[in-house]
């Protein structure tokens, strides 16, 4: 009997959408395929049609809900929003790789539950994500994220602009934020990703998140430390850009792909 392969939607076809699509045709051929892509760009979904075996159609998203099995958001957090909205309607699976996006309304992961339909959110730039898990099952007193990047890596960010701080010419280390996560990720929405997976994974609510630009960086770099009655986690992390893309990360890429072979190869250490 012919194994029936999981039909996979891409929305966003930039340097995560299409280093996924790439993993897909090459180590999962015999379990998935890239059925269909979406894209704002269209220029960038036909660019990758060609790359990916199959031939896969460039569809609007609600055909793509319509037809595939498992979607997978790597477009930003304005999308993932309609997006997540889209899978509980439908009932289909998503990898979402705009983390923000969960945060704001906590209901739709609610929803989730009750509908069966499962969230994937990839690890990203928190190695140590299920130690950081397993403390949420103990007793955890403190967080803090302190993410230092570029300049270059900041500019453009909305609060910056609206609270006029200066960062070009910068000859030293300078704290652009310090608060809560919440507003971190609604004054940094493009810029951090990593605070709103540490809230998910760790349910700690109070986390402190410092973000930093200093002009000796040549890459951005995230440093979690967890303070708990269990243990306590140092965790200090340097991405390297892509090449396609200098703002996304090849550990953002490989964790999507590394998500994708726990769910069609589900080994798990300690089940």
């Amino acid at each position: 009997m012919k194994k029936t392969r999981k039909k996979i939607g891409i929305v966003g076809c930039g340097a995560v959408g299409s280093g996924v699509a790439l993993y897909i045709r090459k180590y999962l051929s015999s379990y998935a395929k890239v059925h269909s892509l979406s894209d704002l760009n269209e220029a960038a979904a036909l660019r990758l049609r060609k790359e990916v075996s199959g031939r896969p159609s460039i569809l609007e998203m609600e055909e793509m809900f319509k037809a595939c099995d498992i979607l997978i958001e790597a477009a930003s957090v304005d999308a993932a929003k309609s997006i997540l909205r889209k899978a509980l309607f439908y009932k289909k699976d998503l990898i979402i790789v705009s983390v923000g996006a969960l945060i704001e309304d906590f209901s739709l992961l609610e929803n989730a539950i009750k509908k069966k339909v499962n969230i994937y959110i990839p690890s990203g730039a928190i190695c140590g994500a299920d130690g950081i898990g397993a403390l949420s099952m103990g007793n955890i007193k403190k967080i803090s994220l302190i993410t230092s990047k570029p300049p270059r890596s900041l500019a453009g960010a909305d609060y910056i602009q609206r609270r006029n701080i200066g960062i070009k010419g910068l000859k030293k280390e300078r704290l652009i934020f310090k608060g809560k996560v919440s507003e971190a990720i609604k004054y940094f929405p493009r810029n951090i990703n990593v605070a709103a997976t540490l809230l998910l994974v760790s349910a700690f609510r109070n986390i402190e998140v410092c973000i930093k630009t200093n002009p000796e960086l040549k890459r951005n770099t995230h440093r979690i430390i967890v303070k708990a009655q269990e243990a306590n986690l140092n965790i200090e992390v340097e991405n390297i850009p892509s090449k396609t893309n200098p703002k996304t990360s090849f550990l953002t890429i490989l964790s999507v792909q590394h998500l994708l072979n726990k769910i069609f190869f589900p080994f798990k250490v300690g089940s």
